[in-house]
């Protein structure tokens, strides 16, 4: 982590049923990021459990860091799990597009 950067880890279960605390821990790290004038990544561990729910509260995250005047920048391994899920919604041009996650380091 850099100075001007706070990350959020995000691992294991992170479906539908464990969305209000998914959401909590984002808006908790939201928080902290503007306070200390940071950037915030998230790093969604290759071996988590997600659906759907992921993507949708980290986009809604990105409306809302942009709204704060925050950088969202969401760190996803290239072949894990969110990946998966992303493709199988038809949602891997938020992939390649960029617009959504950085894998690996890099922007895809």
């Amino acid at each position: 982590m850099t100075e001007d950067l706070k990350t959020l880890r995000l691992e294991g279960a992170l479906t539908i049923k464990t969305a209000t605390e998914t959401r909590d821990l984002l808006l908790a790290a939201l928080r902290e990021a503007k306070a200390a004038g940071r950037h915030l990544e998230v790093d969604i561990a290759e071996d988590c459990d997600c659906d759907l729910t992921l993507p949708q509260l980290l986009l809604s995250a990105r409306e809302s860091a942009a709204k704060e005047g925050v950088s969202l920048l969401i760190r996803a391994a290239g072949r894990g799990a969110f990946h998966t899920t992303l493709e199988r919604a038809g949602l891997s041009a938020a992939i390649s597009g960029g617009s959504l996650t950085t894998m690996n380091g890099d922007q895809r």
